[in-house]
């Protein structure tokens, strides 16, 4: 549904903290119709909305149970905590913002090697932790089971073949490859709790130090692959992506192979979105423009060997 207008959800806020105060404010919103619409206030609160009440996607209250739940498990890297919580309704909560911005794969670049090591092993940890979280209590909170795995497959074939004659030579065979080598994986897996959505724009850091400040945005939390959490570290590069899976767990045969899969996925959607002139929410690093001025060797596994 479309979104109301700002003074709409501002006025909610004063409504429900009269106490609340500030000075300035900034509206963040993907696209015309998100799930949800952000207002970071300017006393370093932000509060969240969901944008349609009736999306059981989005269910903000489902998320800040689990969020809760969990968070004693995740010690290695801060996560939101809802801490303002209008007492009419739960279409929208509050909580002190994470510091930083995001770690973008350009910021990545400057961090050092030893920077980086040090941060995948945090994320190692986290991801080991929150994917060991029993499913039963949060399957009572609603969480639910999903894989799309299969379908976006078939997808992506079905759209080569449909505008294989709009990607140059070089593109092509590189997507022809990712698509080939997913029937050659392992597909088998284990459930557990995921994020789901895990990827730069929800990796936060501090520029200064490097160091990683928190992971937000956990509204699409799904019982799902393990694998899904890891697709996002591949805009990181190779190596790091397998730094990170060093200190994993739960790592088993198969889940670097379907993280990838999961990458290729939505880098193939949105190369052919932004030919068409539509803008992904999923930021340039899957926008031709970042991958055609490179070598073919940066591209991920991009001899698919």
């Amino acid at each position: 549904m479309k979104p109301h207008k700002t003074q709409w959800y501002l006025q909610r806020i004063r409504e429900e903290f009269p106490r609340l105060k500030w000075t300035n404010y900034r509206r963040v919103q993907t696209h015309s119709r998100p799930d949800h619409v952000m207002f970071l206030l300017d006393n370093g609160i932000a509060f969240r909305f969901e944008n349609d009440v009736e999306d059981e996607d989005t269910d903000l209250a489902r998320e800040r149970a689990v969020l809760d739940l969990i968070r004693p498990r995740l010690s290695d890297i801060p996560i939101p905590d809802y801490a303002y919580v209008p007492k009419s309704s739960n279409d929208f909560a509050g909580y002190r913002t994470i510091p930083g911005t995001r770690l973008s794969p350009w910021r990545f670049q400057r961090l050092s090697k030893a920077r980086r090591h040090s941060e995948a092993r945090r994320l190692g940890r986290f991801l080991s932790a929150l994917h060991k979280t029993p499913l039963e209590p949060v399957r009572k909170l609603g969480v639910e089971a999903r894989d799309k795995s299969l379908g976006n497959r078939s997808m992506a074939r079905r759209l080569m073949r449909e505008r294989w004659k709009d990607l140059d030579r070089r593109t092509r065979d590189v997507f022809q490859g990712w698509i080939q080598r997913s029937g050659e994986i392992n597909h088998d897996f284990s459930p557990v709790l995921t994020h789901f959505d895990l990827w730069s724009k929800h990796i936060y850091y501090d520029p200064r130090t490097g160091k990683l400040t928190g992971i937000i945005d956990w509204g699409d939390i799904r019982i799902s692959d393990p694998a899904k959490d890891f697709y996002g570290f591949w805009v990181y590069g190779e190596t790091f992506l397998d730094d990170v899976l060093s200190h994993y767990d739960l790592a088993t045969q198969g889940l670097r192979d379907r993280s990838f899969e999961h990458f290729w996925g939505i880098a193939i959607q949105i190369w052919l979105d932004s030919l068409d002139g539509i803008s992904g929410v999923a930021g340039h690093f899957f926008h031709p423009s970042t991958w055609t001025k490179r070598p073919l060797s940066d591209w991920p596994l991009s001899q698919c060997r």
